[in-house]
């Protein structure tokens, strides 16, 4: 009983600090800008300022997200695999 209840604990400890996988890139474009994506200023600087920091990691994970695909975004119109314009997300405030 106690191994098993050891168990749970390890499990449910094991999977708060991490961040979920994003999905693998499709196309080649889609490789090259994600990772380009990483090497993005606003994307390494939430990365450093987490690090070692779960209250700050769990504060901007959506900060995170946003700034990969604004990234990936606009590698991928650079590029010409997606086109420019259309409509663009609500920032919030």
């Amino acid at each position: 009983m106690r191994t098993l209840a050891a168990g749970c604990l390890l499990m449910t400890l094991g999977g708060c600090g991490m961040l979920p996988a994003r999905p693998a890139p499709q196309t080649p474009d889609q490789a090259a800008c994600a990772a380009k994506g990483e090497e993005d200023p606003q994307v390494k600087l939430l990365l450093m300022k987490g690090l070692g920091n779960p209250a700050f990691q769990a504060e901007n994970q959506e900060t995170l997200r946003l700034a990969r695909a604004d990234s990936l975004l606009s590698c991928m119109q650079s590029r010409g695999a997606v086109r420019p314009g259309g409509v663009e997300r609500q920032k919030r405030l």
